[in-house]
């Protein structure tokens, strides 16, 4: 009897080897092709474009299938614009002299390409602030951020949930350099599209 005992533990022993083995080979060869064929897809990886190393810009997803769905929301005008300024505090407001919301609207409308349309009930709405930055306020500790003249911050929204967001820095109080940041924070979010 004693002898079958051992055949028995001998045979476990070469099945449990044997698993070990074919686990091991498994995962070895789910590593070498599988994930780094993960981390190689172009289509996850998104690059940063020209005009975001211009000045300091900040962009998060919040929803990637949203966002995939609601560039064509885009492209037909199904959204809305809504805009506000956020002027400075502890100095005289500037920005209300070099833009209006209704020009930076038109700015927004040329960087998307397509007016939106009226009278709609679903659509997207990209909600702006004009940040004027407040370079006399005493807690501003940074100095770079006080070369700064303001900021805009554009969220992209879906059923008053948020699905992405930009900020970017504006050097300059002039028009055309508020014109390029909106540019800038269009080209960011169809950039965030995969398709």
């Amino acid at each position: 009897m004693r002898r079958g005992a051992r055949d028995s533990q001998v045979i476990n022993n070469f099945f449990s080897f044997a698993t070990i083995i074919i686990i091991a080979v498994v995962l070895t060869l789910y590593i070498k092709y599988i994930v780094k064929d993960e981390e190689k897809n172009p289509k996850n990886k998104i690059v940063k474009l020209t005009c975001e190393n211009d000045t300091f810009t900040y962009s998060k997803v919040f929803n990637q299938k949203l966002v995939n769905k609601s560039i064509k929301a885009l492209e037909k005008g199904y959204y809305k614009l809504d805009g506000a300024f956020l002027e400075a505090l502890d100095m005289k407001s500037k920005i209300k002299d070099v833009v209006t919301l209704s020009e930076v609207d038109k700015f927004y409308i040329n960087s998307i390409g397509i007016i939106p349309k009226e009278n709609i009930k679903k659509f997207l709405e990209i909600q702006y602030e004009i940040i004027e930055t407040d370079k006399k306020k005493p807690n501003k500790k940074n100095d770079e951020i006080k070369l700064n003249s303001g900021s805009i911050k554009t969220s992209f929204k879906i059923n008053s949930k948020e699905i992405f967001r930009v900020y970017t820095d504006f050097t300059f109080m002039y028009k055309n350099a508020i014109k390029q940041r909106v540019e800038c924070s269009i080209k960011v979010f169809k950039n965030h599209v995969q398709k």
